[in-house]
């Protein structure tokens, strides 16, 4: 793209990928000033009780914590980080949240005898937790970070 071209760059769950520096410098060349940069993630919410059994049978550690701690600059072509949360719900059956969890890469990488694990406790939660024992469909709680900052 030319230097100063994009209104805004933004970045899905993607932005812990990034050789920071670099990628940085990069966003900033092709952004407008008063462009907005802005890298946004998902995360489960896991203040939800049964969402963090979830989390802790299928070993996902999403913790939006650990990214308002880790993400506070893009560098000096970038005002100051702003954060933004939202929350929202998606309204799934057990098989597609178990579908969803198959394609995490720690799901992806266990071996068969950890993914049977992870499969017969995911069932079991789903059949005896009272907040989710004979559902159709159940909420899966997210929270949305969206960090911004405008081009110098």
């Amino acid at each position: 793209m030319p230097d100063g071209t994009a209104d805004a760059v933004l970045v899905g769950q993607a932005y812990h990928w990034f050789d920071k520096e670099r990628a940085h410098v990069e966003i900033a060349r092709v952004l407008r000033a008063g462009g907005t940069f802005a890298p946004i993630w998902n995360t489960r919410d896991g203040s939800v009780g049964w969402v963090a059994e979830l989390d802790r049978i299928a070993e996902i550690h999403d913790d939006a914590g650990d990214l308002t701690e880790k993400i506070t600059d893009f560098g000096p072509a970038f005002d100051p980080v702003e954060l933004g949360e939202f929350a929202h719900r998606a309204t799934l059956t057990p098989d597609e949240v178990v579908g969803m969890l198959r394609t995490r890469s720690n799901w992806l990488t266990a071996t068969p005898r950890q993914r049977q694990r992870v499969d017969s406790e995911l069932r079991e939660l789903f059949a005896t937790h009272p907040d989710l024992a004979g559902r159709e469909t159940v909420e899966l709680p997210y929270r949305t970070l969206v960090f911004r900052a405008r081009r110098r």
